[in-house]
């Protein structure tokens, strides 16, 4: 009588587990099946360029805590944008953390970027050329560039009075205007314009790599998503635990 009743105690248990390692099972293989995937993928994060794919989504910019930036401005016809130092030709990253700029503008075969203490030239594969500085000869305290109209020379306005450089740029002979030149300004643009910079800027700051470690390891979603990964873990456990007990129950019938 006993062993009856045991009997059919170990098989509403083996019908629960069995019950219990299905759903389990289940919910364990899409774990793993994302697991493995983000893994490979961090794996091989240099041969898929994961580090170099700029997040765009708003809310993952937002989740992440990155703030807009507090100025952006446009030069050269909309092609360089400037938002809190890191400067931009088109959606490509030409320079970050410089001195505010003054102005951008062609010269010759270069680009010139030009802040109070700095000229900066890039050529049109978005290299840096040369930069030249106080010590070059630069004028100190600049407040203003213009380049003239054949392109070979430009003048600066700066604290101490009126530059204008020499075709090679290190040497500055001071001038005088009667009028007052039209300086090389930032672009009037629309809002649009605008949130297309900063979006361009925030997305600096969080890469594909950074989005698909955090999920791999459950902290995209912060101490909730760990939890979740525990909980996952344990879930696991108890896959492998209730289906080796299956499997001794089977072993152990079929003797």
């Amino acid at each position: 009588m006993v062993k009856a009743s045991q009997k059919t105690l170990h098989a509403k248990l083996i019908r629960h587990l069995r019950e219990w390692h299905r759903k389990t099972g289940i919910f364990a293989a899409l774990l793993l099946i994302f697991l493995s995937i983000s893994g490979i993928a961090l794996n091989h994060t240099e041969g898929f360029k994961l580090g170099h794919i700029a997040i765009t989504n708003q809310w993952l910019l937002q989740h992440y805590g990155i703030k807009d930036p507090s100025n952006t401005r446009y030069f050269q016809n909309k092609q360089f944008s400037v938002s809190d130092g890191y400067i931009f030709n088109g959606d490509i990253l030409l320079q970050a953390g410089s001195e505010s700029v003054i102005a951008i503008g062609r010269y010759s075969d270069f680009y010139l970027v030009l802040s109070q203490n700095t000229l900066a030239l890039y050529d049109d594969t978005n290299a840096l050329v040369d930069q030249i500085t106080a010590s070059d000869g630069l004028p100190i305290g600049i407040k203003a560039m213009i380049i003239n109209t054949n392109k070979s020379t430009i003048t600066l306005k700066s604290q101490t009075g009126y530059y204008q450089s020499g075709q090679n740029l290190l040497d500055w002979q001071k001038v005088d205007f009667i009028t007052e030149p039209s300086w090389i300004k930032s672009d009037q643009v629309s809002s649009a314009d605008i949130d297309a910079a900063k979006l361009r800027y925030k997305s600096q700051f969080l890469s594909l790599e950074r989005i698909v470690l955090d999920a791999h390891s459950g902290r995209i979603f912060g101490d909730f998503m760990v939890l979740f990964m525990d909980i996952v873990a344990l879930a696991t456990i108890i896959l492998s635990l209730s289906g080796l007990y299956i499997w001794i129950r089977y072993a152990r019938a079929k003797r």
